[in-house]
């Protein structure tokens, strides 16, 4: 069966005011996930956005294991060249031991410039940042004295303490939607994200991309496919409830994300992207029957180890909505999965 993690919503648009109530539905959607089957709940990281966005991933990873039992753990992503490498690696033991070995590190490069105007790192400087970062960290949770010399990182006689649950340490899965980040992701992480944006075409080529640099490298590639996901009555309630999903893959296309396929010919802004040529081999929508139908055509096409949905947007569905969708998927799709 293949496992599959809830991604939350960690914003409150339009203005923030009411994040108390974001985590309290972040746990309780969290917990539901995992009383139907779930496999785990990632949290991402963004800063200075308008409506509130909780910005830091790890600190909600760790309360959501700490209301939870069984399911994984962690990020998706952790914006890692924004981060202390010895920070990340602490933090990331003690998550570790509390949760007795659910963590998944999943990382990024990350894209937006103020996510790193705020911090004051360069964005250029970001993918050797992040390769640096990522093998303080897995010195560091060796449990043993270190030095390092890098480019932006220089540390002497350095020791993480206490070593995580996980004997080597938490799998590390990095995101790449770019030729050198699939290249990075094959040599220096446990897994491979996908991005929730491009059509099955274009993921395939991905996958089969990374395959390839994973096999030049002798390591075993892990394919995590990320989707985004409407999840209603039938295809018709779920493209009347559609409008939150949209406003999200608008922004991507307007942002440049969005790669040129077959099935884009006919969008030359983000006002001509319709829900239903989003839905056509993208997003993951209709009633469970269409969803499975769907999920099983990427599991052909993708060969994926791991599935990560994000069913709830900033503008919606409300958490009503939204645990019904939880739960409809985890005792309806899941299992058949």
């Amino acid at each position: 069966m293949l496992p599959v993690g809830y991604l939350p919503c960690t914003q409150d648009p339009p203005e923030g005011r009411n994040m108390a109530r974001v985590l309290e539905e972040i746990m309780i959607e969290a917990q539901a996930a995992e009383a139907s089957g779930w496999d785990g709940c990632f949290i991402t990281e963004h800063h200075q956005q308008p409506d509130g966005y909780l910005p830091n991933p790890l600190l909600i990873a760790s309360l959501v294991g700490m209301k939870t039992q069984r399911i994984k753990v962690g990020t998706c992503v952790l914006l890692l060249p924004l981060h202390h490498p010895v920070h990340v690696a602490e933090d990331c033991a003690v998550i570790d031991l509390a949760t007795k070995g659910r963590l998944v590190l999943s990382v990024g490069v990350g894209y937006q410039p103020p996510d790193f105007d705020l911090f004051e790192v360069p964005i250029a400087e970001r993918a050797r940042r992040t390769e640096e970062a990522l093998e303080v960290v897995r010195l560091g949770w060796k449990g043993e004295r270190f030095s390092f010399t890098g480019t932006h990182f220089h540390l002497k006689d350095a020791v993480v303490s206490p070593r995580p649950y996980q004997r080597t340490g938490p799998p590390v899965w990095m995101a790449a939607w770019t030729p050198p980040g699939l290249r990075r992701a094959a040599r220096i992480a446990d897994g491979w994200i996908t991005d929730p944006v491009q059509s099955l075409p274009v993921i395939k080529g991905f996958a089969e991309r990374y395959r390839s640099e994973a096999a030049k490298l002798g390591r075993k590639p892990f394919i995590c496919l990320m989707r985004d996901a409407v999840i209603a009555e039938s295809m018709a309630h779920a493209e009347a409830q559609s409008a939150p999903t949209m406003v999200t893959h608008r922004f991507y296309f307007t942002y440049g994300a969005y790669v040129a396929d077959d099935y884009l010919k006919d969008v030359h802004r983000a006002e001509d992207l319709t829900f239903r040529t989003a839905a056509k081999d993208r997003l993951v929508v209709g009633s469970p029957a269409d969803c499975l139908e769907q999920l099983i055509r990427w599991k052909e096409e993708i060969r994926p180890d791991y599935l990560i949905l994000r069913i709830r947007q900033p503008g919606g569905p409300p958490h009503e909505r939204a645990l019904e969708a939880i739960r409809t998927f985890g005792n309806s799709v899941i299992p058949r999965l």
